[in-house]
């Protein structure tokens, strides 16, 4: 894997964390595959309509989105890759919008990506551990 590869997946990632936080779930979709898995304590999305459903939900629950506040911190970034799939591992955090700021929740992703026929790196499923 090049060091543009390693860059791209990096740049989706942090894309991710910054569109959960503050952007619409659209923008979110245009990172995900058609077939993507979601799992997380209590939920398995599977395909981009119910994963968005999904996280559309999430925002109605106050944890991400603009109204929420909150920040997501992508940390500790491992990228490996082999021709069009990669896999990255990473810890996060999510930071409350209160003052002072407090670390709501601490977990890691692992995440699978593989290159569209556009050349362009998306999210294929994701495992939430906290």
């Amino acid at each position: 894997m090049s060091c543009h590869e390693t860059s791209e997946v990096a740049n989706l990632m942090h894309a991710f964390a910054r569109l959960a936080d503050k952007g619409t779930p659209q923008d979110l979709g245009a990172l995900l595959t058609d077939d993507v898995e979601w799992t997380m304590a209590g939920a398995h999305w599977r395909g981009r309509e119910q994963t968005l459903a999904g996280l559309s939900r999430m925002r109605e629950l106050g944890h991400a989105g603009p109204d929420s506040g909150n920040r997501h911190v992508i940390t500790n970034l491992e990228v490996h890759a082999t021709g069009d799939r990669a896999t990255a591992l990473s810890c996060f955090l999510l930071v409350s919008a209160g003052s002072p700021a407090e670390i709501a929740v601490v977990g890691s992703y692992r995440d699978e990506l593989r290159r569209g026929q556009d050349g362009r790196w998306l999210l294929a499923r994701r495992e939430v551990t906290t």
